[in-house]
């Protein structure tokens, strides 16, 4: 009997559909200067949704990843710098409609501080620290407004 070949790469099935209910699997980091103020990106045309919209660093969850490592590897990520003193704030688990599709989200909030100089993906164009009383609810994203507000 003539062995099977492993197949190198997966085939890409084809989406005939997105399914109605996913369940995104986020994380956020409240990041403070040392006068209190609060670190927001704001999101570049390299981004799908949100555009020109301000947000906390963070992003999804990946498979197998803890929320803790996940928010390490995106404050790594999107500032170029090492969190520390990282500590679970806030833990949200909610529907939300977006895009025509119901979702289920859960959202891990964590604060640190970082280490190093900031330097920005290309997912963003600016940065800034505001003071709380500064933000503008209105331009933020969903999941940054819920994250600093709620």
């Amino acid at each position: 009997m003539p062995k099977k070949k492993k197949r190198l790469f997966a085939r890409k099935k084809k989406p005939s559909s997105r399914p109605k209910n996913i369940t995104f699997n986020l994380v956020e980091a409240l990041v403070r200067d040392n006068k209190g103020r609060l670190l927001l990106l704001k999101r570049s045309r390299e981004n799908s949704f949100f555009i020109g919209k301000w947000q906390l660093p963070g992003g999804k969850v990946e498979r197998g990843e803890s929320p803790l490592h996940a928010i390490k590897r995106e404050v790594k990520e999107e500032t170029g710098c090492s969190p520390i003193e990282l500590r679970q704030e806030k833990y949200f688990f909610f529907e939300w409609r977006f895009d025509g599709f119901d979702e289920k989200i859960a959202l891990t909030v964590f604060s640190c501080k970082l280490k190093g100089p900031l330097h920005l993906c290309l997912d963003h164009s600016a940065h800034k620290f505001f003071k709380l009383s500064a933000i503008k609810k209105s331009s933020l994203t969903p999941m940054s407004k819920k994250a600093i507000f709620e």
